[in-house]
């Protein structure tokens, strides 16, 4: 697990993703897949005959943190996005949530950080 300042830079490294309109909301649906970290990880995946195929539909909110993991925005400014375009009771408090949601996206080698 790594951590990233408000100056770090996220950049989607996921090709295979779309974006639609669902219920008059914009959700990003992103397929990847999940490589084996491991040995256990690959038997596993063998034994079990498990799909290494996956995918994910964001929130409206995961949507616009991924619609600016662009290169050209900073954490901070993916924050500030975040906060002005949802209610703050869903997203309080925004720096924690989204830390940890860029977390999970870079475990999953979704995203990249480009550190200043």
């Amino acid at each position: 697990m790594s951590s990233h300042g408000p100056t770090a830079v996220p950049i989607r490294i996921a090709d295979d993703w779309e974006e639609t309109v669902v219920d008059g909301e914009r959700r990003v649906t992103i397929a990847w897949t999940k490589s084996a970290r491991n040995r256990i990880d690959r038997f596993l995946f063998d034994l079990f005959g498990t799909s290494r195929e996956r995918e994910i539909t964001l929130d409206p909110v995961g949507t616009t943190v991924w619609r600016h993991c662009d290169g050209d925005h900073t954490v901070s400014e993916i924050a500030s996005a975040v906060a002005d375009a949802h209610d703050a009771e869903r997203v309080e408090p925004v720096d924690e949530t989204l830390a940890h949601f860029l977390m999970q996206l870079e475990e999953r080698d979704l995203i990249q950080f480009e550190d200043d």
